[in-house]
């Protein structure tokens, strides 16, 4: 872009708490901001600098030298920090410097460097000054005397860029010490960091922030493309401060089931479904006193859905604000919705000059993307013209002009306004005031599309079967077909993503399609007869993975592998939808819901495992009498059993241990005997269940089978200590753990100290629970065990009764509770006996409602709280 060579030095300033101030002293507010006013413009003046304009209750300068802008931040400051003139209140300025090349219209500055500055300046606080990267190398070595810069690292700024590295002034006469920046990472969210910077909406923006301010549900809705998701994220950038409890994205665009929809927002905020009841219930407990934003983004495919759990949240969490994007209204009582416009374009009937292009929003934007895509691109008087046609032709929608944008790397831009204009004829020969966004946008991909040779377009169909993302071993797996070898996706899915088709995310190692682009992909994938065998290799490549998985989950290197599921969740559950269709699929599908099962137990997700399973059991060709099927009845009443649905899981387990019988499968029979003995026992067949668990001790010391015979073990001492019987449990929990330390099962490891732990505080000793409860947490913390977490502080309560420290018993019994809620995860009867007696002792000792007040607060403690509690009072008694 050409543009003035000279580098500015831009000041924002603000006021701290201005807000707050107008509305507790408004007489006294008039002097001092006056005052203010008049400090702050003399302190410009005098430095050389330029007020550009006064923002609210701050001010906006431009200086030619960094230095007088330095020097005009510290006089300002020292000026302000002075006693208060007669009737006036102490003003707390924060002030946010950085230097780049100017870009001016109508006296007026804008541009990447103005949006920098006043970033800055957010970040800071009252009394603050923070200097760019940019500004402290111009400045580092000719500052005023006493004053000295303080670098405070690379910080997150809310442009959501890039970090950018800030440096505080310090000086002896102002205050030195602040709290730390009020960046991204200050308050709790999930923001994605962007590689692009966010370019014009300088208008939307405050009135988005303002829109937001005054209701608790506000849509952004528009055409496909339109920027809707860049613009809810900046917004959501800028108003972290308003939201202490944080602010949360959920990305809607993967799922194509509505019934997913609470648990895709659940999963965000780390809530897990309560056993028996739906997740929005464990969802509208979660918000009920929350001061959150939650962003549900890209609603439109499941837009009945979303109103509904939307209206239930709403009416849970009085203080709960929702942001929604969409390309139709939610049509929720109390909603607000907001039209985003597309950008601003050129006036087609009149030529523009090249300083006056920059000027619109859609020009902007495809000089800043087409310059990162050809840093030596340049608006000419030459170009100008094209450059016009390409924003107006492409109706200022975003998403099209940065698919545009990237075509300069191969072709000029009026090459590519001519291939538009050609293209886009047909779709202009009507009603120009009429044109139909959609098919515009959908031209433009057309367009983009023709652009690919045969292989790319190949690709792009097939890459469509993903949801939620993808890595390259995945895209290699699942594109690779005909003569398309493996060996050539990396290099065609790379020209994908330089062509802005497929997006790299900002971490790397991960590949996903913009929403709009995936459903052109799938259009296409329909078109070549091709989905049903990409989709056959996408679930083969996804069944693979769980199956190597599994075996993974119970060893050393359980916590990777418990992660790359948590990225893949959203492809396993599509394998498992394809399973309804696919070729042999019923097999297939009890295959990967028998893997995934340890997953769904870890992470807390147990009623959509149980649900999961019982789909595949459910399906035509699946009630053969296999070991497929034997296995997953199993996994359905393995789940039921830890879900406490005790007689529905005995039913599974009863017709597993039949199939296992029939095929003379020991292994298999062992396996079932042992949850089937558990469910009896929570049915109270204590008779029934001890020949089960014999049998299963039986056949796992026949098999000599170390993890089958731990398993065995401890259903048999489950059963004794339900009973009382802890002569007897004892012996077989020493035996369990030996056994998981041989195998290092950290998991299983933890399951014996646990229960040596409440035959220890049962025994009415607990010398040694401390210390076993102790190395439990460090196993939790080790792998994120949600049920292990949930165990040790419900054994904790235990040892605080026994310690009659029944305070403490009440907070970690309710912090249990709460665990209880999230992950459906159901005590045994064994557990069960175990607490309820030393929670009833606690609660005769408070009074009910002491009682109930602890327990309260142990609910209200984050998981992260609750941990560290235990861990330090675990500490200080052992």
């Amino acid at each position: 872009m050409q543009v003035s060579p000279g580098v500015v030095t831009f000041l924002f300033t603000d006021i701290e708490g201005s807000t707050r101030l107008w509305e507790q002293e408004p007489e006294r507010m008039r002097p001092a901001l006056a005052r203010h006013d008049a400090i702050v413009r003399a302190a410009v003046a005098r430095n050389r600098g330029t007020v550009v304009k006064m923002t609210g209750d701050g001010v906006h300068a431009a200086f030619e030298d960094p230095l007088d802008a330095v020097n005009a931040t510290l006089e300002l400051q020292h000026a302000l920090a002075q006693p208060e003139a007669p009737d006036g209140i102490a003003l707390h300025v924060r002030c946010g410097l950085h230097a780049g090349v100017e870009e001016r219209r109508d006296n007026d500055f804008f541009g990447r460097a103005v949006n920098k500055a006043a970033r800055i300046m957010s970040a800071a606080h009252g009394g603050q000054v923070l200097l760019s990267q940019a500004v402290a190398a111009l400045v580092r070595d000719r500052l005023p005397a006493g004053a000295v810069l303080r670098d405070l690292g690379a910080v997150r700024l809310r442009d959501l860029a890039r970090p950018e590295r800030v440096y505080q002034i310090v000086h002896p006469k102002l205050r030195q010490q602040f709290p730390p920046l009020r960046s991204l990472e200050a308050t709790p969210n999930n923001l994605p960091q962007q590689v692009t910077s966010f370019i014009g909406r300088e208008h939307e923006l405050p009135e988005v922030r303002k829109m937001l301010g005054n209701t608790r549900l506000l849509t952004l809705f528009g055409v496909g493309g339109i920027g809707k998701t860049r613009l809810s994220l900046q917004v959501a950038a800028e108003m972290l401060d308003d939201f202490p409890d944080g602010v949360w994205f959920v990305e809607l665009a993967p799922l194509a089931d509505a019934q997913l929809v609470p648990q895709a927002v659940a999963s965000v905020l780390g809530v897990k479904e309560e056993a028996g009841r739906p997740v929005a219930d464990a969802l509208k407990k979660h918000v009920k006193d929350r001061r959150a934003l939650l962003i549900l983004d890209n609603c439109e495919h499941l837009v009945q859905a979303c109103a509904e759990l939307t209206k239930q949240l709403l009416d849970s969490g009085p203080h709960l604000k929702i942001l929604t994007s969409s390309r139709e209204h939610l049509r929720v009582p109390g909603e607000t919705t907001y039209p985003v416009p597309v950008l601003a374009v050129p006036d087609s009937l009149s030529a523009i000059p090249p300083a006056a292009l920059t000027q619109y929003e859609s020009v902007r934007l495809l000089v800043d993307r087409a310059t990162a895509a050809q840093p030596a691109f340049l608006v000419t008087d030459a170009n100008a013209a094209a450059i016009s046609e390409i924003c107006r032709r492409l109706d200022g929608i975003p998403l099209a002009i940065e698919l545009a944008a990237a075509r300069v790397r191969a072709l000029s831009v009026e090459n590519i306004a001519a291939r538009l204009n050609d293209r886009f004829r047909l779709l202009t020969s009507g009603s120009r005031t009429a044109l139909p966004r959609q098919q515009t946008l959908r031209a433009l991909i057309d367009w983009s599309y023709d652009l690919l040779d045969a292989r790319e377009r190949a690709v792009l169909g097939r890459l469509a079967v993903f949801a939620g993302g993808w890595t390259l071993e995945a895209a290699e797996a699942v594109c690779a077909s005909g003569d398309l070898r493996e060996s050539d996706v990396v290099d065609l899915l790379t020209t994908l993503v330089e062509k802005s088709l497929v997006v790299l995310e900002a971490a790397g190692g991960r590949y996903r399609l913009l929403d709009t682009v995936s459903q052109y992909a799938q259009e296409r994938l329909n078109d070549s007869g091709e989905e049903e065998q990409t989709r056959t290799r996408h679930l083969a490549f996804y069944l693979a993975l769980a199956e190597t998985a599994r075996p993974e989950l119970v060893g050393p290197n359980q916590g990777a592998w418990l992660t790359r599921l948590d990225l893949e969740r959203e492809n396993l559950l599509s394998a498992h939808a394809w399973c309804d269709r696919a070729q042999d699929g019923a097999a297939l599908g009890l295959r990967l819901v028998y893997s995934m099962l340890l997953y769904w137990v870890n992470r807390g997700l147990l009623g959509l495992g149980h649900r999961a399973t019982v789909e595949a059991l459910a399906r035509a060709g699946a009630q053969g009498r296999t070991t497929t099927r034997c296995r997953g009845l199993f996994n359905a009443g393995q789940l039921g059993c830890w879900m406490g649905r005790y007689e529905e899981a005995r039913g599974y387990l009863e017709e597993s241990l039949a199939i296992a019988r029939e095929l003379g499968d020991k292994g298999r029979i062992a396996m079932a005997l042992q949850p089937l003995g558990t469910a009896c026992l929570g049915q109270g067949d204590r008779a029934t269940a001890q020949t089960h668990l014999h049998e299963a001790l039986t056949l796992a010391q026949e098999l000599g089978n170390k993890r089958e015979l731990a398993g065995a073990f401890n259903a048999l001492a489950q059963l004794h200590r339900a009973e009382a019987e802890l002569d007897r449990a004892e012996p077989l929990y020493e035996q369990v753990l030996a056994l998981a330390r041989e195998l290092d099962d950290r998991e299983s490891i933890a399951i014996g100290l646990l229960n040596l732990a409440m035959v220890s505080i049962g025994r009415g000793s607990g010398d040694r629970a401390g210390a076993m409860l102790l190395e439990v947490l460090a196993i939790a913390a080790e792998t994120g065990s949600k049920p292990v977490e949930q165990s040790a502080l419900e054994v904790s309560a235990g040892l605080a009764a026994l310690r009659a420290e029944w305070n403490r018993t009440a907070r970690f019994y309710g912090a249990a509770e709460s665990r209880t809620a999230q992950t459906g995860l159901h005590r045994d009867p064994a557990d069960e006996a175990f607490l309820a007696l030393y929670i009833a002792k606690a609660r005769a000792a408070l009074g009910v409602a002491t009682f109930g007040a602890a327990e309260a607060a142990g609910r209200a403690l984050s998981n992260e709280a609750a941990m560290a509690e235990a861990r330090a009072w675990l500490e200080r008694g052992c």
